[in-house]
């Protein structure tokens, strides 16, 4: 086999192994354990609910750009609002936002202010708020179908999402919960341009964000007081008693997002368009072998290594050279310094006698 086959071979290797390093933690989202930490049906409807303690605080978090909401998530806002009459309700608004950051995280006003789009500054606030005051988070197109009280009862709690990992829609913690306080510690981390606005949201401060921090938070195991619990699908929205009734929402996707979501239900092209892009990969990469293997480019690395030789040999025979010359300068000069000096000092310890025999020239 040809030496520059090794030389791809390895390569192939070494950029494997960078984007499994890389990309570590989005792998790991393929296996699905969220059931394991499920919300069970005897939690969400017990018999009776004295038997369970509150820990989550009755506060209900909603954002929004201004008090003015649109009028499609009103009725649901209000829903939420009816049915907790004990809950304190806080609608946050960009400025009440971007004063709590300034106020208790100024660490973190940078990122917030510089963030590029609205919606990661609305993602980030919920992580905050969670984490510092407690409470249950909403999003405004998830209106209130029953009372929330059963979700109190955990010490953190989120949604699972389609296919796999966790959503950021609605959520609950009590305050300082390890979690949430492990995700705003990680915002800054993640906070990198994607050039795909869609997957710079998600993964900078969305919902594969939060799952990505999920996973790496409960790798090495989590205690019973730092738990966070999964809202499954049939609870959350499909199931005969759900907590929630959706309205339309994702008003911050963009042509890019409704681009992925097309490729998403063409998935056939997808896969189509995924093997020609790798079959151009690797078309070009034989090009690139077919060179290397050539006549013109052995020509051209071998003149490129005769003259890299040549100008090594070049300036070590000068350094020679001039070491040489200065060598015997400066024997030369030590010679003519050295020569008042005595060549040898007699020390007698018997009489105390100090001798010195003087150089003779």
């Amino acid at each position: 086999m040809r030496k520059e086959v090794h030389y791809i071979i390895y390569a192939h290797i070494a950029v494997i192994l960078f984007l499994v390093y890389q990309t570590f933690d989005l792998i790991t989202l393929l296996y699905d354990d969220s059931f394991q930490s499920a919300l069970l049906d005897s939690e969400l409807n017990p018999l009776n609910e004295a038997d369970r303690p509150q820990l989550i605080p009755k506060i209900i978090h909603q954002t929004y750009k201004t008090t003015e909401i649109p009028e499609i998530w009103k009725a649901g806002q209000q829903r939420c609002i009816d049915l907790h009459p004990d809950y304190q309700y806080i609608l946050w608004t960009d400025e009440m936002s971007r004063d709590f950051i300034a106020e208790e995280y100024p660490w973190f006003l940078k990122t917030f202010d510089t963030y590029q789009y609205p919606i990661e500054r609305a993602d980030a606030i919920r992580y905050f708020v969670l984490s510092h005051f407690g409470g249950i988070y909403i999003d405004l197109d998830d209106g209130c179908a029953r009372k929330l009280d059963p979700l109190l009862t955990v010490p953190a709690f989120v949604r699972k999402t389609i296919p796999t990992g966790i959503s950021n829609d609605v959520m609950g913690s009590v305050p300082k919960h390890p979690f949430f306080s492990k995700a705003i510690d990680s915002l800054n981390k993640y906070n990198n341009n994607w050039f795909v606005p869609y997957i710079t949201i998600m993964y900078s401060t969305g919902p594969l964000f939060l799952s990505v921090i999920w996973k790496q938070y409960k790798r090495w195991g989590v205690p019973a007081a730092g738990a966070v619990r999964i809202l499954l699908p049939q609870d959350y929205k499909s199931g005969d008693n759900p907590f929630f009734e959706i309205s339309k929402g994702s008003s911050w996707h963009m042509d890019d997002a409704k681009f992925l979501f097309m490729l998403s239900n063409h998935i056939v092209l997808a896969v189509i368009g995924g093997f020609l892009i790798a079959f151009t990969f690797f078309f070009l990469e034989y090009l690139l072998y077919c060179f290397a293997i050539s006549a013109t480019f052995k020509k051209f690395t071998k003149g490129v290594w005769n003259i890299m030789r040549f100008k090594s040999w070049s300036s070590g025979r000068n350094y020679t050279r001039l070491n040489s010359r200065k060598q015997a300068k400066y024997l030369k000069t030590r010679n003519r310094k050295d020569s008042n000096l005595p060549s040898a000092i007699n020390i007698d310890i018997e009489k105390n006698v100090l001798s010195v025999e003087e150089q003779q020239l």
